[in-house]
């Protein structure tokens, strides 16, 4: 899986998290939710769609495609629980929690992720 940037993440992210289920995704919402303009959206989806990872007819609503989806749920998770065992261990208020939960997620190793995920399971019984 080829890499890409923190900034193209939050994208994917996005369009998870707006789409709910099968649901395509206007570039208005995702401007808004991630507070930058429809040009700088209209870029982004662009180089998702080039990476196989957003599909897009013109004008049309996003979609994640299969392999989309896969890395957008992979980069969710990886904040989530970044998230979690900020508030619930370190005891971190929810709001400084998720503004450096997104910054983590983008930088943290395979190897620590997977050890900050067994210290949930085993703490939290997660």
């Amino acid at each position: 899986m080829k890499k890409i940037s923190p900034s193209l993440e939050d994208y994917l992210e996005a369009v998870l998290r707006l789409a709910g289920g099968d649901g395509g995704v206007r570039t208005t919402d995702i401007a808004r939710e991630l507070d930058v303009s429809k040009a700088s959206v209209n870029q982004a989806v662009g180089l998702l769609s080039d990476r196989g990872l957003v599909n897009q007819e013109r004008y049309g609503p996003i979609y994640l495609t299969d392999d989309g989806e896969l890395r957008a749920r992979a980069i969710y998770r990886r904040h989530q629980s970044i998230k979690a065992f900020l508030v619930s261990i370190l005891g971190v208020d929810e709001n400084t929690a998720e503004e450096d939960a997104c910054n983590i997620e983008h930088v943290i190793s395979k190897e620590t992720m997977a050890r900050l995920l067994e210290y949930m399971d085993k703490e939290m019984g997660t």
